[in-house]
């Protein structure tokens, strides 16, 4: 985790209920949205067995989702609580784990 340069980091415990409520609801989207792209990544192929083919506008509507909620969970980030976005972080499309640490109070609301 990195922090914006025009502000000092806060805990999430410092946020103001509603702000809290906001960066859950934010960070609940991307999960859904990274759950609802799974399906597309595709899997091991074995002997005898076709690939898989995907809807194209489906798959370019899920991937579109997942980008939109992992902005907007990052714009949300640095604006209550000082956190940028490293810029070598990978992007969620990227990556099957993309959940941090970080991400884990969530999880208990």
């Amino acid at each position: 985790m990195s922090t914006s340069a025009n502000r000092s980091p806060r805990s999430v415990e410092e946020l103001a209920p509603a702000d809290r409520e906001r960066l859950e609801l934010a960070f609940r989207r991307l999960r859904q949205a990274t759950k609802n792209y799974e399906p597309f990544l595709g899997g091991a192929l074995g002997p005898n067995h076709d690939a898989t083919v995907h809807d194209a506008d489906a798959m370019a509507a899920a991937q579109t989702e997942v980008q939109d909620a992992e902005r907007d969970l990052w714009k949300l980030r640095e604006e209550l609580i000082g956190w940028a976005r490293p810029a070598w972080a990978p992007r969620a499309t990227l990556v099957a784990d993309w959940d941090s640490v970080e991400d884990r109070i969530y999880d208990e609301a």
